[in-house]
């Protein structure tokens, strides 16, 4: 029963009433670096240096990007962000952010999905989540969470939060 009570708030903790804007992956890719190296015939492009990159309310920041473009299909990028951390920050239709941070990130734009690597982390409104692997299905709001040898997933509720799921 117990286990049940904190499954229970550890989904409300990233609750249903949060979804991600609804158009973010429907707007354009912005990205900002120090430097750029494109492979044209393997549709590769690789920044390095305080890059930022953007899409909607989505906001990546990472020592090293690379985003690849399988077939050259546009809309279907898979970009990998490397960073001590790279960082993933996004408003929710609600308007309230979520934060989060590892050494390795991949985001699939096609699916919505991102994967944390490497000291995850994932925090919303004051909870968080940290593991070895954090997946989060975006458009879905669907998280697991994976620990590393000889360590546990770690979650923080805050009381406000869950105060404000039981009424």
């Amino acid at each position: 029963m117990k286990l049940y009570k904190i499954s229970t708030l550890l989904c409300l903790c990233i609750s249903a009433s949060s979804w991600a804007l609804s158009n973010d992956t429907e707007q354009p890719i912005y990205i900002n670096s120090d430097n750029q190296e494109l492979d044209i015939q393997k549709n590769i492009v690789t920044f390095t240096g305080n890059v930022i990159l953007r899409q909607g309310s989505i906001d990546i920041r990472a020592d090293k990007v690379v985003v690849t473009r399988p077939g050259g299909n546009e809309g279907k990028e898979t970009i990998d962000a490397y960073g001590k951390p790279a960082t993933f920050h996004q408003i929710m239709d609600d308007g309230k952010p979520i934060d989060g941070a590892a050494r390795k990130m991949r985001y699939e734009t096609s699916t919505e999905f991102l994967k944390m690597t490497d000291e995850a982390i994932l925090i919303q409104e004051g909870s968080e989540i940290q593991g070895k692997v954090i997946s989060y299905k975006i458009d879905e709001q669907k998280l697991v969470a994976e620990s590393g040898k000889k360590k546990r997933v770690t979650t923080i509720l805050q009381p406000n939060q869950i105060n404000q799921n039981n009424k």
